[in-house]
Order: structure tokens, then C-alpha cells, then sequence
């Protein structure tokens, strides 16, 4: 049934009496500029998630007059986050270098993927943003949380969700050590062989799984005639292989460097030891998915992720609130 692609459409915004908020504080449509800078990307590159892998590089440079620019090189070969990560980075870069927002060299520094804190202790997943976006869990939901910068939410039937929402994917239903998961960016819902299709962009390898009594591929291509890429690139999931979906959607990066200011501010400032190091942000509900596992009611309580808009009907409209 899913052997060739029968039809492509992409699925609209919809209009609904529970939209969710979307307080765009200089008026600008983040989700169009995530869209814009996906086509720009490039495609392949590899996938791993091991000794070959090889982070995106954020780099600070001093450009006179006491400003700042950021450069963001993707690294490949790449894997879910770390695609993702990088877009995040590229939107950034596009944001701050522009002059619609305007973040310090240490804020700036602070994005990078680093791997050790300047005392040498190694960094692990939950602590300071790339570390929190790389977590089990709902890493990009989190980084919202933290900087305030959108808003996430579940949106099963996609009466909500758009084009350029970040979004996480659950393959079961665990959430923690135990959870199988890719984190994406949504960018529609296609019809392929007669099955619904949920489609996104990432970084994801090609493989197969049993269904309907037969193994058929993992991934599709989000187009016909198109094919599916080891690394970046555009593809296309049976529905039914999700299980859950948390949507992350960007709506004032204007709150991004007030955001992180608060991050650093609630992290230990004055360390250990003579240096007096700065020690990390800690998010200790995503440090704890390292080893345990946890449930979706904890994970939407702990970063104000709304439940599925058609389950309020008698509630109202979301509305977005500010981080703590």
C-alpha cells in the first residue's frame, strides 16, 4: 500500500476556535523563516550517532564598534538534534546579525556546542542550551520554556500545527531512558500509497520495519520522484508509527537574550574552587531522563506543553504564558 507516493498535499493552517497564540512581538512569522532556511540547507552529509559524529560550530567573531556576529557551520555527519540544533543556531545567526534581536558575546558563546565547562567537567544532557535541546524528553520544548521565547503543545489530529514548528516524535510511549524518539521540524502531512503520512525534516537514516505482515522502508520521500537522504533532508513517517507528538513553535525571539540572561542568572555564578568557575544551567527533571524514565504528564506539566486543543472544547483557547 505505501510502495509509491499517490498523492501530496500539504496540509494547511487551519482555522480554529482553539488556535493556539501566536504573540509575535515584531510581527514577524518565525515558522516562514525556519521554512526559508531549511530550503537553504544542505542535503545528506551522513547520519551517526557515534564516534563519527561531528557537532555544528556556532563562532563568535568581533566585528568592531563593540558588536558581535555569529557564524553557524553544520556538522556532519549529523544526527536529530543535532540538525536541529544547528537550524535553531542558523535562525539565530539570521535574527542577530540582521539586528532584529541582539545578544551578547557571552550569550552568543553560550549557544555553542560545548562539551566540557571552562573547569573541565564534562557537560551532560540537560545542562546549558545545547545540552537541553539534545535530552530525552522534549529538548526543544524545554529551551523554550527556559528563554520564553514560544510555545509548545500536542496537536494529534494537526488542527494546529504548521509548517516550521519544531517537533518531537515519539515511537513509543515512554519518555526517558526507555523512550525511542527524533526530534524534527514539521512540515506537513501528505497522503502516500492511500496512508496519512506525517512529514518533517531532519537528520535520519534509512532503514525498514515490519508492517501490514511485510517490511516496507522507514521513511518516504516528501516528494515524488524524490528520494530519501542519510543525514538533512525532507522525508515522510507512516501516522501510525507515532505515537506521541509535542509541537514547539517560536513566536518571540525577541526574548531570547532576556531569556538567557535568566538561565544564567539561576545557574550557580560563583562555582568552586579559587577560579570561581560559572557553573552550568541545570534543568535536573531533563538530567534525571538519563537513567530513568518518566510519563507524558510530567514532561507537559514540567515545560507548559498545552494538551491537544480538540480535548478543550469546553476549556477555550490557549494562551501563551511567560516563562518562569
Amino acid at each position: 500500500m505505501l510502495a509509491a507516493i499517490t498523492a501530496l498535499v500539504l496540509a494547511p493552517a487551519l482555522a480554529s476556535s482553539h488556535a493556539i497564540a501566536e504573540p509575535r512581538c515584531a510581527g514577524i512569522d518565525y515558522n516562514a523563516k525556519v521554512m526559508e532556511i531549511i530550503r537553504a540547507l544542505p542535503t545528506g552529509g551522513g547520519y551517526s550517532r557515534g564516534n563519527s559524529f561531528v557537532s555544528p560550530k556556532f563562532q563568535t567573531h568581533n566585528i568592531g564598534g563593540g558588536n558581535w556576529e555569529l557564524r553557524v557551520y553544520d556538522g556532519f555527519p549529523s544526527h536529530c538534534t543535532s540538525a536541529t540544533y544547528a537550524l535553531f543556531g542558523h535562525l539565530v545567526a539570521l535574527l542577530h546579525n540582521g539586528g532584529k534581536i541582539s545578544l551578547t558575546a557571552d550569550q552568543l558563546r553560550w549557544l555553542e556546542v560545548s562539551w566540557r565547562t571552562p573547569d573541565g567537567a564534562a557537560l551532560v544532557d540537560g545542562q546549558d542550551p545545547w545540552w537541553i535541546f539534545n535530552a530525552n524528553g522534549a529538548g526543544a520544548a524545554a529551551l523554550i520554556k527556559h528563554t520564553g521565547i514560544g510555545v509548545s503543545f500536542r496537536d494529534d489530529k494537526l488542527a494546529e500545527a504548521r509548517p516550521g514548528d519544531f517537533l518531537k516524535i515519539f515511537w513509543n510511549g515512554n519518555v526517558g531512558a526507555s523512550e525511542q524518539g527524533h526530534q524534527v521540524v514539521y512540515t506537513g502531512r501528505r497522503q502516500v500509497g492511500g496512508g496519512e503520512m506525517i512529514c518533517f525534516w531532519g537528520s535520519q537514516k534509512q532503514g525498514t520495519r515490519k508492517r501490514n505482515g511485510r517490511r516496507q522502508p522507514l521513511y518516504f520521500p516528501a516528494r515524488e520522484g524524490g528520494k530519501v537522504h542519510t543525514g538533512y533532508g525532507e522525508v515522510c513517517r507512516p501516522r501510525g508509527d507515532i505515537k506521541h507528538m509535542v509541537f514547539s513553535r517560536i513566536t518571540c525571539m525577541e526574548q531570547l537574550s532576556a531569556g538567557l540572561a535568566d538561565m544564567r542568572a539561576r545557574a550557580d555564578v560563583n562555582g568552586e574552587g579559587p577560579l570561581r568557575m560559572p557553573r552550568p544551567f541545570e534543568d535536573t527533571y531533563l538530567m534525571s531522563l538519563r537513567k530513568k524514565s518518566s510519563d507524558h504528564a510530567t514532561l507537559d506539566s514540567a515545560y507548559d506543553i498545552r494538551p491537544d486543543a480538540s480535548s478543550l472544547a469546553s476549556v477555550g483557547s490557549l494562551q501563551s504564558e511567560p516563562t518562569q
